[in-house]
């Protein structure tokens, strides 16, 4: 069901988000049925791609991690995937009524994991983990990540357009913000009690 969701969603959104309304997910699905395999995807990639092949940022020299080394950084990102899109899912729901919303937080977290899906499912280029190859894989699943988001405001929110762009904005602030906490955090983590060790 989600696969077909998924490409309907590139092709015919505005229906697409109206059966995905309609339907009712509910939260066991947003968080096990969904998003707890999706966060999986760039971890495993991450963990395989850094440990087997390694990282080239242009060089030619791949640098590979130990298995110890990189074991710990795949479960907090895994963790840390699901934690952002649970805390966007709940950003959406604490901004809904600014916005003349009142969808309540299933549709707010079904909303957050499917705009998340295309990041989520292209992190599976963490196998191959060429800096210039997987900037672009994940600039391009941006862009159907916001593509979906700017489609899927005006259908799960039920808000006029307007106010839907306006909302959309704000959730993209709301995740540029985390992304920042998340890039300090790791950083603070990763220096102190968790250092990188090359194989």
């Amino acid at each position: 069901m989600f696969f077909e969701d998924f490409w309907n969603l590139v092709y015919r959104p505005q229906p697409t988000w109206r059966n995905i309304r309609q339907r009712r997910y509910g939260l066991r699905h947003s968080f096990f049925t969904q998003l707890s395999w999706m966060a999986a995807i760039p971890a495993v990639s991450l963990f395989i791609g850094t440990t087997q092949m390694g990282w080239s940022v242009g060089n030619g020299q791949y640098h590979t991690l130990t298995t110890e080394s990189a074991l710990p950084v795949a479960i907090t990102m895994y963790v840390a995937l699901i934690l952002i899109v649970a805390a966007l899912g709940a950003g959406i729901y604490w901004m809904e009524r600014t916005y003349g919303a009142n969808s309540g937080f299933r549709n707010c977290m079904v909303l957050a994991t499917f705009v998340a899906s295309p990041m989520l499912g292209a992190g599976i280029i963490g196998l191959w983990p060429v800096v210039w190859v997987d900037v672009s894989v994940m600039l391009m699943a941006l862009s159907v990540s916001l593509y979906f988001l700017f489609t899927g405001m005006p259908e799960m929110m039920k808000v006029s357009e307007e106010r839907a762009f306006l909302f959309s904005v704000s959730v993209i602030t709301l995740g540029l913000c985390f992304l920042v906490a998340l890039i300090t955090i790791s950083v603070i983590i990763y220096s102190n009690w968790l250092p990188l060790t090359m194989a």
